[in-house]
């Protein structure tokens, strides 16, 4: 088997294992993953290698599981320490630190005041709100801590389709705006999406190849899961 087959095969398992994550069938998930990784590093590609041992522990945070993502991301941020990428690494080993400490001190001071005001009154209908207020790129880091914190928990299916769909709208109204000729955000929505992909979201990719023309649903959702497959779709709608 040739290292672009190899690299192939790997990207199938990985998308099955998406697949079956997300159904709950987390030993196949996690044993796909586990040969998935084992191709990618006989074909050369260490970095696909810790990316995606990385994305499987920040889908399973995503998931409300930040407990069985800790060494998953503890290994992601150790492979790209050693090949030198350094932000990667932090990023990672902060997520996996950060396991369900619940509503601290610390979480509540890295807080907006508007979220954190909610959250000591115990107001959810504030909270939501509070939370819609938030750009794109500070209700994601918001979320996630919350996530982590186990405030709230992480939707699946079609129940996190919506959510995600709703909380990245205004995200997806400036992807499609750039496909349309309008580059006046395009710095500042190319740095958002950098920064949600380095979080486990995976249309950075996606939204390259629609501002290059592409608008085939093939090519634009191949190995996403089902909650980005979502996204890069509304996108398609926009244009």
């Amino acid at each position: 088997m040739t290292a672009s087959e190899q690299k192939a095969r790997a990207d199938r398992l990985i998308k099955r294992g998406r697949e079956l994550l997300e159904q709950g069938d987390l030993p196949t998930a996690t044993d796909l993953l586990n040969q998935a990784v084992k191709l990618y590093w006989a074909a050369g590609e260490q970095y696909a290698a810790a990316a995606q041992i990385g994305n499987y522990g920040w889908a399973l945070r995503r998931k409300g599981r930040p407990d069985l993502a800790r060494p998953y991301l503890e290994e992601a941020a150790r492979l790209f320490e050693a090949m030198g990428l350094q932000e990667y690494a932090d990023r990672h080993r902060f997520a996996a630190e950060d396991v369900n400490p619940g509503v601290t001190t610390e979480l509540l001071a890295s807080l907006p005041p508007a979220v954190r005001g909610a959250l000591e009154r115990g107001d959810l209908p504030a909270l939501q709100f509070a939370l819609d207020s938030l750009d794109v790129a500070e209700r994601e880091l918001v979320l996630e801590r919350l996530t982590a914190a186990g405030v709230v928990s992480a939707s699946g299916g079609e129940e996190g389709a919506a959510e995600a769909l709703r909380q990245f709208e205004p995200l997806l109204q400036g992807i499609a705006a750039v496909a349309r000729g309008d580059d006046s955000d395009r710095a500042e929505i190319e740095a958002t999406l950098q920064d949600l992909e380095q979080k486990g979201w995976r249309l950075r990719r996606a939204a390259l190849k629609i501002w290059q023309g592409e608008r085939r649903d093939g090519p634009l959702t191949h190995g996403l899961d089902e909650i980005d497959t979502a996204l890069v779709r509304r996108v398609l709608e926009l244009i």
